[in-house]
């Protein structure tokens, strides 16, 4: 390397990691720091010339200030810095998703924070040593980013999967789920996509001897091997006949809990002070269609297990209306968890 390459590289990995639109540095404090870190002496006029080349090539995103000097107008540059790609307001929220994620486990975590972190420069520090989370105390696969890409090769190329599924049980650990013989049993899958929700991550597809849509936990899935077979067309899934793409937004509109199975058309009564909790769980995805002071009437089309799931949570606000077997079901659900107080 030549010696002028090497001032280059070594201006650009002190503005990288030295600087940012809070933190500049001088001429002198870089030709400081070319000396007493790196052993690189250069002139004043020599440093002035490279950092004029870099900030006047826009290659690099370095920024200064300048002010006129001199008679015949000439420019004058300090106080420089590097732009990073993330302001420090943009890697907290990265840093906030990750400590919010439930699917990787402390320590994944910490490896990806550390590496968020150095997105920004030695000023950069991130808040989480100061925050506490309960999350994730079952011991996950650390062949968890691997199986993801593997899942993310198989949908982009329309292909199966075969899966092994694991369960937690009360020693806190997860174990393989197995077959009537007692041995390890596979999956065969048709992955169509992954999705986030409420901190964990998902795989919607669906089982092979099944007919309808599944979702799987991703952190719950190991052992992922592609086939050769091609997936199922979409339209071969009970209640996607008529559709060509899935519809992954609409889809977790329905599937509050990202739980399995059939969407059907609910319609309910809330009581009024819950209408922000009840946009929250839908996703906007509700019709209000008679408004009183204390009462709201809403129509959802949600996913049939998640909507009982979900009336059994709010059932000191909610009252089922339709269809008549939801009634039903919620009905029954009360009476047998009342038993249990009886």
């Amino acid at each position: 390397m030549s010696s002028k390459k090497a001032i280059l590289v070594y201006i650009l990995k002190i503005l990288r990691e030295q600087t940012d639109a809070n933190n500049t540095l001088s001429q002198e404090e870089i030709r400081t720091i070319l000396a007493e870190t790196y052993g690189i002496i250069v002139d004043r006029k020599t440093l002035g010339r490279h950092l004029n080349e870099l900030y006047e090539s826009k290659e690099f995103d370095i920024d200064c200030e300048e002010s006129a000097v001199g008679s015949d107008g000439s420019i004058r540059r300090t106080n420089f810095y590097m732009i990073h790609d993330f302001e420090d307001s943009e890697l907290h929220l990265i840093i906030d998703g990750l400590l919010a994620s439930r699917h990787i486990n402390s320590h994944q975590r910490a490896q990806l924070i550390e590496k968020v972190s150095k997105l920004g420069s030695l000023h950069f520090k991130s808040h989480s040593a100061n925050i506490e989370t309960s999350i994730g105390f079952l011991q996950r696969s650390q062949d968890l980013f691997l199986n993801i890409e593997l899942i993310e090769n198989a949908i982009a190329h329309a292909k199966k999967i075969s899966l092994a599924y694991y369960q937690p049980d009360v020693d806190k650990q997860l174990h393989v789920n197995l077959d009537l013989d007692g041995h390890e049993r596979r999956y065969i899958f048709n992955p169509y996509h992954l999705v986030v929700n409420r901190g964990q991550y998902y795989l919607v597809g669906n089982h092979d001897n099944y007919s309808d849509m599944a979702t799987l936990r991703v952190d719950r899935i190991g052992k992922v091997q592609i086939l050769d077979e091609s997936r199922k067309e979409l339209r071969t899934i009970k209640g996607y006949k008529h559709q060509r793409t899935f519809d992954v937004v609409q889809y977790m509109k329905e599937h509050i809990y990202a739980f399995g199975g059939e969407s059907i058309h609910v319609k309910f009564e809330a009581k009024r002070s819950i209408v922000n909790q009840i946009l929250d769980w839908f996703d906007g995805n509700v019709e209000f269609t008679k408004v009183t002071p204390d009462i709201v009437e809403c129509c959802v089309t949600v996913n049939k297990e998640a909507f009982k799931y979900w009336a059994l949570q709010y059932l000191e606000s909610v009252k089922v209306l339709s269809p008549a077997s939801m009634v039903f079901e919620v009905r029954e659900a009360i009476r047998d968890g009342l038993s249990q107080y009886i």
